[in-house]
């Protein structure tokens, strides 16, 4: 059924532009028709020939949109041309359906060592494991009960979850036992590598900046140093904590500054930024716009 439709798709736009085309013609020739009596044509005639004028039109959209390229046409009108039954095409379905799963299943592995580990591209899940827990659940050959399944799936989430809490904290401790760590009330810790003499900004200035970001491994996940240019936000478009820290600079100073992640990206995290993440800023302040 959905060859049929993507055909009849193909087909439809393919022949509304051959009618535009028609009456474009028939118009630029009206003189011409008036005196002309066109003769209607045998439907058998009339069949083959659409067929065969579309079929170019086919060609291209299952090259270009349905990813089947000339060595496999042979296979697409064997198909297109074969009566299967309700429970052949139910088959063929299913295989489609698997062989779209099995395609995405490396990102789906990497989506779960993420989700367990903190890291995509660990070995921690095993994906021809993975796939015989998969398909034996299908199957209901498991040997294990969906209920143990869960658990111990979650038991590895709440685990990864509280590494991440401790790691954080413990960093978030330490740092604030450096010399010259200022706090806040909200929990932000800074300190003033550089202090300026400028204006301080508002809540809701437009602020140009350069910065780094880093996660408490040191990783960098955001850089304005890196990409060669100062950012500009504005200071009720950014998270909690780089709003409070921003509006304690003046213009040209400096900043080093640690955001708790409740300050930060919360519990959820963010591309690059797991949850719970403690993130460590480097701050300058250029200008305020």
């Amino acid at each position: 059924m959905k060859l049929r439709s993507m055909l009849v798709v193909a087909l439809a736009a393919t022949l509304s532009f051959s009618a535009f085309a028609a009456k474009k013609t028939k118009k630029n020739n009206k003189k011409a028709a008036q005196s002309v009596m066109v003769k209607p044509v045998n439907g058998a005639d009339f069949s083959y020939a659409a067929g065969v004028a579309q079929s170019a039109s086919l060609a291209q959209y299952l090259a270009q949109r349905a990813g089947v390229d000339s060595a496999h046409i042979k296979d697409f009108v064997a198909g297109l041309t074969t009566e299967y039954s309700a429970e052949e095409t139910a088959k063929l379905r299913a295989l489609l359906a698997s062989i779209d799963i099995k395609k995405q299943m490396p990102q789906i592995v990497q989506s779960m060592n993420q989700q367990a580990t903190g890291k995509g591209d660990t070995t921690y899940v095993d994906q021809a494991v993975f796939v015989k827990g998969l398909t034996e659940g299908l199957l209901k050959t498991n040997t294990l009960s969906a209920d143990s399944a869960t658990k111990i799936e979650q038991q590895q989430y709440d685990y990864y979850t509280q590494q991440l809490k401790m790691r954080n904290a413990d960093f978030l401790a330490q740092y604030a036992k450096q010399k010259g760590v200022k706090s806040t009330p909200s929990g932000l810790l800074y300190k003033v590598l550089q202090q300026g003499d400028g204006a301080m900004p508002a809540d809701t200035s437009q602020v140009e900046v350069h910065y780094e970001g880093k996660l408490v491994d040191g990783t960098v996940f955001d850089s304005s140093y890196q990409r060669g240019e100062t950012a500009t936000f504005g200071l009720n478009q950014v998270i909690k904590g780089w709003s409070e820290a921003v509006k304690l600079m003046k213009v040209g100073s400096k900043y080093e500054v640690c955001l708790p992640y409740n300050l930060a990206y919360g519990e959820r995290g963010t591309r690059g930024i797991p949850p719970f993440s403690t993130l460590l800023f480097t701050i300058e302040l250029k200008s305020i716009k």
